[in-house]
């Protein structure tokens, strides 16, 4: 398994090589550009995305970087580090991820209604690239986990 230098290092650049293939889309006019690309989704993309690569991560069920770097507020992930099991179900394409959208949703959406935001005026095409941007993230980390695993049997 990469450690977490190696994730963030990988992730950085995966996130490069997206942002030039997301402006390339742009600059070529494509029919998926014209419809939703604009900087403000790239950079809603990208934001989530170093967010999700600094603080988000399978690794949220262990002691690791990413979950000492919440802090005090690591309280949150208590749940997730309960239900999972690490390289269980934390580390799943699918599931993974899809748990720790669902446990951030929660948080977040609980917080906008507190301070009084109207969560039908948040444009959808922002929350579909912050989503996105977190998802990829996460992928990433997965992808490389199995990818160095498998190199490793081999050797």
């Amino acid at each position: 398994m990469p450690d977490g230098k190696t994730h963030d290092t990988i992730n950085a650049a995966v996130l490069i090589a997206v942002i030039f293939g997301l402006y390339y889309l742009i600059w070529k006019e494509t029919a998926i550009a014209s419809g939703y690309l604009n900087t403000s989704t790239i950079l809603a993309f990208s934001v989530s995305y170093l967010f999700a690569t600094f603080f988000l991560s399978p690794d949220l069920d262990i002691n690791s970087k990413p979950y000492k770097r919440w802090g005090m507020l690591r309280i949150i992930w208590w749940p997730y580090k309960v239900v999972f099991k690490h390289r269980g179900f934390s580390h799943h394409p699918i599931v993974g991820p899809l748990s720790i959208v669902l446990n951030l949703a929660v948080v977040v959406i609980a917080l906008l209604l507190i301070g009084g935001v109207d969560l039908q005026k948040i444009p959808l095409s922002f929350t579909v690239a912050a989503t996105a941007g977190i998802v990829l993230s996460m992928e990433v980390h997965i992808i490389s986990d199995n990818i160095i695993s498998k190199i490793k049997s081999i050797f």
